[in-house]
């Protein structure tokens, strides 16, 4: 059940999304700052002020606590989980946090009510989230063509979303690079 506080909580949850640039670097792109991927942390959900910090073991031990039963605590942890996981590289962990945070958003927006049809763009977005930072998950694990699968229905839902788009961006600056070098040792 939606109680009519749901509009001031989504208010409150898209004003505490944070774009966390990550040191994911590929060779030459260190000098290029538009070539990184970027996670997207929820700086007003559990760990998000220090994932935005860089302190990730403060964001660890702050998601380490069980959330409560909201289902915005319960998407919000999901997706600062992978986010946290993800840069400190505990891969099997990050993995099955970004899936949950993918479902977790996704459940949100299928659980809408028809009353609340103006929501679900919102939604929307949050699905788009978790799918952009399990992309770059997907893409530290050297599986770019999951990555770009996640990225291209994260665009489908959230289209002028400036962080899937730099994220894009970066896959295919990854994949040029790994192409040139291919070219070279040929």
């Amino acid at each position: 059940m939606h109680s009519s506080s749901r509009n001031s909580r989504e208010k409150a949850r898209w004003q505490g999304l944070a774009v966390a640039t990550t040191s994911l670097l590929l060779g030459s792109a260190a000098q290029a700052g538009e070539h990184n991927f970027v996670l997207t942390a929820y700086t007003n959900g559990r760990g998000g002020e220090a994932l935005i910090s860089g302190d990730y073991d403060a964001a660890g031990k702050a998601l380490g606590f069980k959330p409560t039963l909201s289902a915005f605590d319960s998407s919000t942890n999901s997706n600062n989980r992978c986010v946290s996981l993800t840069v400190t590289k505990q891969w099997d962990a990050a993995r099955a946090a970004c899936n949950k945070a993918v479902s977790d958003a996704e459940r949100e927006r299928t659980s809408l009510p028809a009353t609340e049809n103006w929501a679900r763009t919102m939604e929307n977005d949050y699905v788009a989230v978790a799918l952009s930072n399990r992309a770059v998950l997907h893409w530290m694990a050297d599986e770019s063509d999951a990555a770009a699968a996640d990225l291209e229905r994260a665009q489908t839902l959230s289209p002028k979303s400036a962080f899937i788009q730099r994220n894009k961006a970066a896959l295919a600056f990854s994949q040029q690079q790994l192409a040139r070098a291919d070219v070279a040792s040929k």
